[in-house]
């Protein structure tokens, strides 16, 4: 990453956006599955945690005000109870809902998933989907007038869920036309705002393939999208077309100019989403403060791949992003990275050390034990575990410091070469990359308990349980801190 991105992070802070479009509330429902069901063969799944966040425009928004801008969302809700507990969640993200029609005339759309251990099992929805009503799309269109010249950016976040009517895109061409500002468009439906003068819009591979009516390949995407520049520009009207797909990353065009591919970070398997609105958000910002595209492009695959290593519906937080940019390069969060990180010392005789845990508040337990991890061999790796994956082993009052500062605590360390964030319950994924020589564990384990053994000897490995430092435990220092304060 590189430092000299950060001054655009900061001019973010002065800028007002305005996003419109479908909210919609997502619920997880977290728990545990030890049996069958009596009545048909499917897990009963034992509820131990609900969470509401902000989804579609809603999560927009919620990207956009934790990358430091002011935020107005425009939107209509149902005056139901998934309507405010939509409510309350953005509140919680200080989020202003002044702007958001209410109405008994529509159901909130709400998205329930239904998660056990690290699986989401299944997800329920329902709510209002079909056209808002020509007395809701006009109140719109008027808060919309008076709200636009007020932005120094617009997103429009279009699922086509009924809110953007094409009297709202009309208006949107209309506004653009008089009052220019930076103006990015996620839409599943592009071409409707052909004539809107956007900026940038950000279609994924689906969106696109029907756009240009291609059909779908399983690999070499980016050969397939990269001829159809001019064609993309054509039928969407805007400055740049951002054309994301997944693991291959993306491919953007512009008028008289070569089409470019950059690396975005690919959702792990912890059933991420929401990433596009990290992309787009930290893109207008960019945009908007003055960025050239292909900074603007750096600074939104940057965001993204922060917000992925969180799972569930996903914001990107200043702060993390800032130290990304700007600290050292022992954060490591893309896995093709990871891999060409332990290629090269590999290739140089060196032996690879991993090992893995929460760190949730850095003890001098934990700085002996990595002491000790480091001396046995060259390059130390430690795999961390995301801010949710915690939450899942500890409980909900965990962790007490957010994965971007235990991040930055752990790097910090003589002894530690790299630190890898990691969203799974247990760090097999990473072991299947890092084929460590040695993987390290606390002295609280042997080798016959620890899950990991088998998988690291299949690969070659060797465990090592070091000795166990006393008297040092994250949860004793907890409690103590909570007694002081009796």
């Amino acid at each position: 990453m590189r430092s000299d991105l950060l001054h655009w992070i900061d001019d973010w802070r002065s800028l007002n956006v305005l996003v419109i479009g479908d909210v919609i509330l997502d619920c997880f429902l977290t728990g545990y599955s030890d049996r069958l069901c009596q009545e048909a063969p499917v897990p009963v799944v034992n509820i131990t945690r609900r969470q509401d966040v902000p989804g579609g425009a809603a999560n927009t928004a919620a990207n956009v005000a934790s990358l430091g801008a002011t935020v107005l969302l425009l939107s209509v809700l149902g005056d139901d109870l998934e309507g405010d507990r939509l409510q309350r969640a953005l509140t919680a993200r200080h989020i202003s809902t002044d702007h958001l029609l209410i109405t008994g005339e529509r159901a909130t759309l709400t998205k329930q998933r239904v998660v056990s251990g690290s699986n989401m099992l299944v997800r329920f929805d329902h709510g209002n989907i079909d056209a808002i009503d020509p007395v809701l799309e006009h109140l719109f269109i008027d808060r919309l007038v008076d709200l636009y010249p007020q932005c120094d950016a617009v997103i429009v976040s279009d699922y086509g869920y009924g809110i953007v009517t094409p009297r709202i895109i009309q208006t949107l061409a209309t506004l653009q036309a008089q009052h220019p500002r930076t103006l990015v468009v996620d839409s599943r439906k592009l071409q409707a705002y052909q004539t809107v003068g956007a900026t940038a819009v950000k279609p994924n591979y689906g969106e696109t393939l029907k756009l240009l009516e291609l059909p779908k390949q399983a690999t070499d995407r980016v050969n397939q999208i990269v001829p159809q520049g001019d064609r993309l520009l054509n039928l969407t009207g805007a400055a740049i077309v951002a054309v994301t797909l997944d693991s291959e990353g993306a491919v953007i065009f512009e008028p008289g100019e070569p089409p470019f591919h950059t690396s975005v970070q690919p959702a792990p398997a912890s059933h991420a989403s929401g990433a596009g609105d990290t992309f787009v958000s930290a893109l207008a910002l960019s945009l908007a403060a003055g960025a050239t595209t292909h900074t603007a492009i750096e600074l939104a695959n940057a965001a993204t791949a922060i917000a992925l290593q969180e799972s569930g519906t996903t914001t990107c937080d200043v702060e993390a992003l800032r130290r990304s940019l700007g600290t050292s390069p022992k954060l490591i969060s893309h896995p093709l990275d990871l891999s060409n990180c332990v290629n090269q010392h590999r290739a140089a005789g060196q032996q690879i050390v991993f090992t893995n845990g929460c760190f949730d508040i850095l003890h001098a337990g934990h700085v002996t034990y990595l002491t000790q991890a480091k001396e046995q061999g060259d390059i130390l790796i430690v795999g961390v575990n995301s801010d949710e994956s915690i939450r899942q082993l500890k409980g909900p009052e965990r962790p007490v410091n957010k994965l971007s500062d235990r991040l930055a605590i752990l790097a910090a360390l003589a002894c530690v070469d790299y630190v890898v964030p990691f969203s799974e319950l247990t760090p097999e994924h990473l072991i299947r990359i890092i084929r460590p020589d040695v993987f390290a564990k606390g002295g609280d384990y042997t080798r016959e308990t620890l899950p990991e053994t088998q998988l690291v000897e299949a690969l070659g490995g060797t465990v090592r349980i070091l000795p166990y430092v006393g008297d040092c435990s994250t949860t004793r220092l907890i409690h103590q801190i909570l007694a002081l304060h009796r």
